[in-house]
């Protein structure tokens, strides 16, 4: 593969490139790597988004030796978000349309599924990385590969040109092809597709709204793209047109070094602590507002903060998380 990291101006999509780092990657070993940027002012690249660096998106040089280096290793592109990324370099002319990208973080939560977080931040600190997360393109990379060798990704999917906003409607009255092995019978995603006021059709023309793809698509899938069809992956698909999500066990496990105990929530987002309560709720703990003064027995603190000390135990966010996978 090659792994890409880019840091931009804002998370605003235009607002420019101002850094890429790109490791050639083959068997888990980095044979080739580049980094290209152009610092205007040291002091202030601590600070991030291109913050002290020149904005190089139309460095004519750079983005040929990219371009190059795209053409001697014909290996699937692979980035932390995909979808970002690619858009900014395709606008900037340093990638092309047709190239397959594909998300580590989708296809890490695709074989992880029950993880607090998704950030690059959060994965490092779940998986032992031991490298910080930083404001250069190039030690980012070298950090989301470290990442995806322990997480192991079981299946990769490619990042497409289109995927449907949650809104059933988005088929009203369109026409949608299926390619491609899917989880669901593909008699079960046509009546559905047909219950949101699409139809179904086995061919494709320029009249054609939607390529649904699934594993190991065929001829289709090349057809599309000649004819410049959005193409969505099939699990994009069901997540959208599902009205109800599926029901399944709870893959944490209880707790007894934690269950039946006071426990305080330090400072954390608000998503991580509905998180955390929702499951601990399960095994009767007790909360406490104040760890000074009542004394909790487990203190639950996000990774990289001060967590209290002298207490029966503290556990950052990821230590709980893998407890409770019984990892």
């Amino acid at each position: 593969m090659i792994l890409i990291d880019i840091e931009t101006g804002s998370t605003v999509p235009d607002s420019g490139i101002f850094q890429v780092a790109a490791l050639v990657v083959e068997d888990g070993i980095t044979v080739d790597k580049h980094y290209f940027f152009d610092i205007e002012d040291e002091t202030m690249t601590a600070f991030g988004f291109g913050a002290g660096y020149a904005k190089i998106s139309d460095y004519m040089k750079m983005k040929q030796t990219f371009r190059e280096l795209l053409d001697d290793y014909p290996y699937p592109i692979v980035s932390f978000n995909a979808e970002y990324d690619r858009t900014s370099l395709i606008r900037d002319g340093w990638l092309d349309e047709g190239r397959d990208c594909f998300s580590a973080q989708a296809a890490i939560k695709h074989t992880h599924s029950h993880l607090f977080s998704y950030t690059l931040s959060y994965l490092s600190h779940y998986f032992k990385v031991g490298l910080p997360l930083d404001h250069r393109a190039y030690l980012n990379s070298l950090l989301l590969l470290e990442v995806i060798k322990e997480a192991s990704p079981l299946e990769w999917n490619p990042f497409y040109v289109a995927k449907p906003e949650r809104d059933r409607r988005i088929f009203q009255g369109k026409s949608i092809v299926f390619t491609g092995a899917s989880a669901q019978p593909r008699v079960r995603m046509s009546k559905v597709a047909r219950s949101c006021g699409a139809t179904v059709s086995n061919t494709i023309t320029s009249k054609t709204d939607f390529l649904i793809v699934g594993k190991r698509p065929g001829s289709k899938l090349e057809r599309a793209r000649n004819l410049g069809i959005p193409i969505i992956s099939d699990e994009w698909f069901m997540e959208t047109v599902s009205t109800e999500p599926a029901k399944e066990a709870s893959p944490y496990k209880k707790l007894d070094d934690v269950a039946g105990k006071t426990v305080y929530l330090a400072p954390m987002p608000a998503p991580y602590k509905r998180k955390v309560k929702n499951i601990l709720n399960t095994m009767d703990v007790s909360w406490v507002r104040d760890s000074e003064d009542l004394k909790p027995e487990v203190v639950i603190h996000q990774d990289g903060s001060r967590s209290t000390e002298g207490l029966e135990m503290t556990l950052s966010l990821s230590e709980l998380n893998r407890m409770l996978l019984g990892e």
